[in-house]
């Protein structure tokens, strides 16, 4: 499952769109889009420029001969130093984390070059802290240079400025001595070289292919996790999840890590000793918050129980592991931090490898195959770091991780989106059965009883005549026990059988007339169950029945609109507020309850489906009836 960060260095679509803004999604693509494309034009021209330039050749650097010394102290003075005996070097030179090494650097072989041009500059490897020492007049000089403690503030597009000297400034008349320092492990041995100051612009006015090469994977790499990065913090804000949360920072953290020594722009925020120690320990943020999503993704406190005890133990050892290299780095104890690193990695590749295993033997789900997939991925991106010692192995796999990652992510919003469904189907269906109960008591047991009063009155055919339609109703929604939707035909029969038991239950006492238009084809179209019904009942009990004199009069209307159905039911009753005090108005529960139905009944548009009321006044400014209208996106 959890794969160890290394070191040194969506169907889904449509339920994504679910939860979150779609205007907001494609305002962030086409912005990071935008800057992408203009990162990439910009260095494929510098590339052509460089062509043009011949960058490759005039970069070429003189090496130099150099012997050292390891010192203890750091203030040693450059008198004390010269004192110790320099050694040739026998081997590439490595520096050890936190020792402080001092450098001659040879120039006595280079003298007639030096002699052609007023200025040169010396450049090296990336230093944490350096200091070039150089005669000036009848004194010696420092000037300080490396990643934190650099005087000249000018940087280039990609490599430092180098440091100028003159052939004056060397000591002896042959030699420049450096001080350096590194507070992080650094793999590539100790080199010095100089060239001209014309030759030193291709290092900081210009890319060459090799330039190039190296940015643009940083590049893509970065303008994938900006994308995703912002994606998931949007849908974090909307649905307020915490896999989403730790997944945008897992993501933040991979991308800042792995980018941040490579694009300018980028390693800016990391220059000071502080900015590079949020570099470094960042890599132990990546687990940390990849260690959190998976146990909030996974729901490993229910479903893994054992996996969430170890998760829980390995982000507390994370967190102290922040704190100690803290602690160690700004105390300037730069083994003890590098050790610190180390532990962490081998912690983490250990609970990966047990934690994958564990979750292909017991699956739970198919979200932890997620995990696992993605994890593998960067296992081996991390093994050709290893083996090639090029992090754009590690670049690759990480983004087929978080590439995988966010799969699961949408994934697991379809799982939960589609049950929701059934749950919202399954509260469909109790709230059908709370239609029926509620006609049961009102209107059955009323219609018994009118069928009753019309046989004690010896009214023989208008009591079977109305024994037969409410026996026909009854059968209606009896039968449709199991059903959550009825075609346009089925709903008007059993909404006519319910109106004319109604109209003979209140001796006619009001009249009602359906129409459909020609456009509508009844048996094609299916909608909710019982969806009318409750509007006739409201309209005829508090709107018609409530009216004391003139005509009564409910009307339902069927028409088509562009993409819609629309049902129109309307009468010139009392109106909905009839003698009711406005603290008094509430809002309909029924309402309610039929929006739900709408809302998860239908395709993927079915937020379109909608209710409006309207209350009807006359000249008067009095009520004078409700007119309800249900628009139904293709049903």
């Amino acid at each position: 499952m959890i794969a160890a960060k290394h070191t040194n260095l969506t169907s889904c679509t449509q339920d994504l769109l679910l939860v979150i803004p779609f205007a907001s999604l494609v305002s962030i693509a086409k912005a990071t889009i935008r800057t992408c494309l203009f990162g990439f034009f910009m260095f494929l021209g510098l590339a052509v420029h460089s062509q043009e330039y011949n960058v490759n050749e005039d970069r070429k650097l003189k090496k130099l001969p150099f012997s050292y010394v390891v010192v203890e102290d750091w203030d040693l003075s450059i008198s004390e130093v010269l004192k110790y005996k320099f050694f040739q070097p026998k081997k590439n030179v490595l520096l050890d984390v936190g020792k402080t090494y001092w450098f001659k650097i040879d120039f006595k072989n280079e003298l007639d070059t030096l002699q052609t041009q007023e200025s040169w500059h010396l450049r090296s490897n990336h230093f944490s802290k350096a200091q070039l020492y150089r005669l000036a007049g009848d004194s010696i000089a420092t000037y300080s240079f490396g990643r934190f403690k650099a005087d000249e503030k000018k940087k280039s597009f990609r490599h430092d400025n180098g440091v100028e000297f003159q052939s004056e400034n060397l000591i002896s008349g042959s030699y420049l001595y450096v001080k350096a320092k590194n507070h992080f492990e650094y793999p590539y041995p100790v080199n010095f070289g100089y060239l001209s100051n014309d030759s030193n612009r291709f290092y900081t006015h210009y890319y060459n292919h090799r330039d190039i090469e190296q940015l643009t994977p940083s590049l893509l790499f970065l303008g994938g996790c900006i994308i995703l990065f912002l994606t998931f913090a949007v849908i974090y804000l909307n649905i307020k999840k915490l896999e989403f949360l730790f997944y945008s920072l897992y993501v933040f953290f991979s991308c800042s890590y792995l980018t941040g020594l490579d694009i300018p722009e980028v390693f800016a925020l990391f220059e000071s000793e502080v900015g590079f120690w949020a570099l470094t320990i960042s890599q132990v943020l990546i687990n940390l918050f990849y260690v959190l999503f998976a146990k909030y993704y996974l729901n490993t406190q229910k479903q893994y129980p054992l996996l969430d005890i170890i998760i829980r133990i390995i982000v507390l050892i994370l967190v102290l592991i922040v704190i100690a290299h803290g602690v160690a780095y700004f105390t300037g104890h730069y083994q003890a931090q590098s050790n610190i690193m180390n532990i962490q990695r081998v912690l983490m590749t250990s609970f990966g490898l047990f934690s994958m295993a564990y979750l292909l033997l017991l699956p739970k789900d198919k979200l932890a195959y997620f995990i696992v997939v993605g994890s593998f991925c960067y296992m081996l991106g991390a093994l050709g770091f290893w083996l090639m010692y090029s992090k754009y192995y590690m670049m690759m796999g990480s983004m087929l991780e978080i590439i995988i990652f966010s799969f699961g992510l949408a994934y697991k919003i379809k799982l939960e989106y589609e049950g929701k469904v059934v749950l919202l189907r399954q509260v469909s269906l109790k709230d059908i059965s709370a239609k029926r109960a509620q006609i049961n008591p009102h209107f059955f047991f009323n219609s018994l009883g009118s069928i009753q009063h019309l046989i004690l009155h010896d009214q023989k055919n208008p009591a079977l005549n109305y024994l037969n339609k409410f026996s026909k109703l009854a059968r209606s929604v009896l039968e449709s026990t199991y059903e959550t939707t009825v075609t346009l035909t089925e709903e008007i029969e059993l909404l006519r059988s319910y109106l004319e038991l109604e109209s003979l239950r209140f001796d006619k006492g009001f009249t009602y007339t359906i129409t459909v238009d020609e456009s509508v084809d009844t048996d094609a179209i299916e909608i909710p169950l019982m969806l009318i019904q409750p509007f006739a009942e409201n309209a005829i009990i508090h709107g018609l029945m409530g009216k004391k004199e003139g005509e009564k009069r409910l009307e339902f209307r069927f028409f088509e609109e562009t993409e819609y159905l629309v049902i129109e039911i309307e009468d010139n009753g009392v109106g909905r507020y009839h003698e009711k005090p406005k603290k008094s108005r509430k809002k309909s529960r029924g309402m309610d309850i039929t929006k739900k139905r709408l809302k998860m009944w239908g395709s993927s548009d079915n937020d379109k489906n909608s209710i409006e009321i309207i209350d009807k006044y006359d000249t008067q400014s009095q009520p004078s009836g409700t007119k309800v209208i249900i628009r139904l996106n293709n049903p």
